[in-house]
């Protein structure tokens, strides 16, 4: 039996950049977008959007729900098409058990997506599956139930003796969701059996599909979101985008 492995750590992010030469080779590229900034291009590409998605899109309750996933579609398309320089038009997806999306074209070029409040972000990698997830902190959100039903008994202590409990739980909560969404799962219901605190976790085989150790790396953004990438840690070096409505 081989446990998985995962290694933890807090970042910061210096610079978000503009410009990117779209060459992944061996590393993580992370994109941000702010949304309210992309409000005004859902209509221009439209067209970009298959009738499955429109369809869902419907389903929506909320406008800002809605445009929060169209946007995370439409730029998705738009940036993968700069990395296999091919119009946006011609990029389509495959979907996996679980619903984790995979481009058919180009199994190489391994992606994921997230997305809260007012910021979508992106995670691209070459030939290593990634998994990103942000969440914004929201302090209207009670977290006593969730720190119970998704944290281990490791983590609830880390939490409930941190200065900022708040801050620390959406630090757990991120890293879990980007890896398990990495290696292709998405949320379980045995959040408590995978600890990610600094530092080296293990995560039982039924869980990870991976014998290499994942490296998960967690920041803090505009002060009130919680970021977490997870990749194989043979990928070094992390770039930071940001698209610019331009």
């Amino acid at each position: 039996m081989v446990l998985g492995r995962a290694y933890c750590s807090q970042i910061n992010v210096m610079e978000w950049r503009n410009v990117c030469d779209f060459d992944l080779q061996r590393n993580l590229d992370i994109w941000r977008i702010y949304i309210p900034d992309f409000i005004d291009k859902i209509e221009q590409n439209r067209l970009l959007l298959t009738a499955a998605e429109l369809s869902k899109s419907e389903a929506f309750l909320h406008e800002e729900d809605r445009n929060r996933f169209l946007l995370g579609k439409i730029y998705l398309r738009k940036i993968i098409a700069k990395y296999l320089r091919i119009s946006d038009r011609d990029v389509d997806f495959d979907y996996l058990e679980f619903k984790k999306p995979v481009l058919p074209a180009c199994y190489s070029l391994n992606f994921n997506v997230s997305h809260s409040g007012d910021y979508i972000i992106f995670g691209f990698a070459n030939r290593r599956p990634v998994g990103v997830d942000v969440e914004l902190m929201d302090t209207k959100v009670d977290l006593y139930n969730l720190i119970y039903t998704s944290m281990s008994s490791v983590e609830v202590s880390s939490i409930l003796n941190s200065e900022f409990p708040r801050d620390m739980f959406y630090k757990h909560w991120t890293r879990k969701e980007a890896l398990l969404k990495g290696v292709g799962l998405g949320l379980t219901d045995r959040l408590m059996d995978v600890s990610v605190c600094d530092g080296l976790n293990f995560v039982p085989p039924e869980l990870s599909s991976f014998t290499s150790t994942w490296s998960i790396r967690n920041f803090t953004m505009d002060e009130v979101y919680s970021v977490s990438l997870a990749c194989d840690s043979a990928v070094r070096v992390v770039r930071f985008y940001e698209l610019t409505n331009s």
